[in-house]
């Protein structure tokens, strides 16, 4: 099966183009990818030209763990290399996330009609529509579809088919990074989208405590990051009540702006 790539066409052509840079890069522990694109997180100073590299090769990168009391020094070494960048904040859980995963999912009764999917190569292909057209609407860009199903890196992607046929809310996770990291036992964890006709009844906090736990009890996971906006008062307060909350570490996106010129490359 092709690969599916998602988004506008330049975010198609950046997770187009890390797609065939992971086999050449998946056996060094420095790089990791969510399925967007690849990055390094936590940059040594020698790894600053490797980064600036990949995003010019992919039109952006991204470092994870990067300590907000560093990130301005950081994100002015790039611009000094031509480059742009992008920051949300780290959102952080570990015990307290499992925790309250489980007993929201001890509590939670999905309603009547709706239908659970757990991404995989058989999903149809109109899950696939409706996710991608949930996840634009709410101004996040889904993973490539490797990702999606698990096949590139160990990853839990699920989502609701709603009584009317289309995607009403999906979430999910994915262990960035190399075994041999000391982000090994860490994932990626987000996409937290709800069609605006299906909001107010958990189904994304829902989906987001399935993929947590999936991760936890299927590949060891201890801890799940997220980036969040300042402002995003909607998904810093989802974040929050899932156990995920504010730490002192920030994510930077860096940006070719040949590529990337009026902004960031997802929500």
């Amino acid at each position: 099966m092709s690969p599916r790539f998602f988004g506008s066409d330049t975010q198609k052509q950046m997770e187009r183009v890390a797609h065939d840079l992971w086999p050449l890069l998946k056996d060094d522990p420095a790089y990791g990818t969510e399925g967007r694109m690849i990055g390094i997180d936590a940059p040594s100073e020698n790894q600053i030209d490797k980064v600036a590299a990949l995003t010019r090769i992919q039109g952006a990168s991204v470092n994870h763990y990067v300590p907000k009391a560093e990130e301005d020094a950081l994100a002015a070494r790039y611009v000094g290399l031509g480059l742009a960048s992008d920051r949300w904040d780290q959102f952080m859980g570990g015990t307290a996330c499992l925790e309250a995963a489980t007993a929201l999912l001890d509590r939670f009764t999905l309603p009547e009609g709706y239908t659970l999917h757990r991404l995989s190569p058989d999903t149809p292909a109109h899950i696939l529509d409706g996710l991608e057209t949930t996840a634009a609407a709410c101004g996040v860009l889904p993973p490539m579809s490797p990702i999606l199903f698990g096949t590139l890196r160990p990853a839990a992607y699920v989502c609701l088919e709603a009584p009317d046929g289309g995607v009403a809310a999906c979430a999910g996770s994915v262990m960035r990074n190399h075994p041999d990291s000391r982000f090994a036992k860490t994932a990626w964890w987000g996409m937290l989208a709800t069609r605006e006709q299906d909001r107010g009844r958990g189904l994304s906090l829902y989906l987001g405590a399935l993929a947590a736990r999936h991760m936890h009890d299927r590949h060891g996971v201890t801890e799940f990051y997220t980036g969040v906006r300042s402002d995003n008062a909607v998904s810093r307060h989802v974040c929050e009540k899932l156990g995920v909350h504010d730490s002192a570490y920030a994510c930077v996106a860096i940006l070719d702006p040949q590529a990337f010129g009026e902004g960031g490359y997802t929500k």
